[in-house]
């Protein structure tokens, strides 16, 4: 198919569309001619019109028609043969889009595929070491069996935190938004979110019971479609910092309650190393607290 395409368009570019409009233009001329000299205003005519006329002149007549008519039929033939060409170039375009839809629509069931089976290894993998843990727990706790029940519950209790640590994972949560009566949350964090380059649907609420003074304004949990939505908010986070309204805005990922207490710690520790060596940076990366000179 891809060599016929191919010599269809070769075919195409070889088309004289000039030679067809000069065949045009001399039917032209010559009807012009004929009516002028026949006096013959376009309508039906008569054969006695041509009597008049001397064998020459019709011979001439004769075989301008006669070359003509060759002409127009050979451009006739061209044409039929360029319509087969476009016939077989169309086909072959729609059998091109029909293999690439196809295509396309291979490429994300194995793009599922690969998903689907990332997530049910990491939640086997989450499920199998909070099974440890709670059969540690047990096993320390009592020598007893355990009862249906109470094994009933504990699997319960598992399947719940991991599901919590899924949810959690398309969270973020944002401190230091301004709270008012009848505020619209998800347009405010929605218009945060716009001044660091980013516009993604989400859900925002409150959490904690709201103080009774309004110095302090509770934290909003949002949340977004994907976990690769969430870190693309916490990388842009750090250019709140340069809008002068939103300098005390902050935004960090939802964590657990264990994970918030090693979080503090860390912060903690980072606060005590600025303190002791104030000539160096010092940042938290990846679990642990980094220091750094500065330029």
């Amino acid at each position: 198919m891809g060599e016929e395409l191919n010599a269809s368009y070769c075919r195409l570019q070889r088309f004289d569309l000039d030679g067809l409009e000069d065949v045009v233009g001399c039917q032209a001329r010559w009807l012009e001619e004929v009516q002028q000299k026949l006096n013959w205003d376009g309508e039906e005519i008569e054969t006695k019109k041509f009597a008049g006329q001397n064998k020459p002149v019709l011979a001439e007549w004769l075989a301008e028609a006669t070359d003509i008519m060759c002409r127009q039929r050979d451009y006739m033939s061209d044409m039929k043969e360029m319509i087969e060409l476009l016939k077989t170039e169309a086909i072959g375009d729609k059998e091109a889009v029909i293999r690439l839809q196809n295509e396309v629509l291979q490429s994300k069931e194995e793009q599922l595929k690969s998903l689907r089976a990332a997530v049910q290894t990491t939640v086997q993998d989450t499920v199998q070491t909070e099974m440890r843990s709670y059969g540690e727990v047990l096993k320390s706790s009592t020598p007893a069996a355990i009862s249906p029940a109470t094994f009933k519950k504990v699997v319960k209790d598992v399947m719940k935190d991991v599901m919590k640590d899924e949810d959690r994972s398309k969270n973020v949560i944002v401190f230091g938004l301004a709270e008012e009566d009848g505020e619209q949350l998800n347009e405010k964090v929605g218009n945060v979110f716009v001044e660091i380059g980013e516009k993604p649907p989400l859900a925002a609420v409150r959490i904690g019971r709201r103080p009774e003074t309004g110095t302090v304004w509770r934290p909003v949990k949002v949340t977004l479609t994907s976990s690769t939505a969430v870190q693309q908010i916490l990388t842009r986070a750090r250019f709140l910092k340069q809008q002068e309204r939103l300098k005390s805005v902050y935004v960090s990922p939802d964590r657990t309650p264990a994970e918030r207490s090693a979080r503090r710690l860390l912060v903690e520790e980072r606060k005590k190393k600025a303190a002791e060596e104030p000539g160096r940076n010092h940042f938290i990366k990846e679990g642990k607290v980094c220091s750094v000179d500065k330029t």
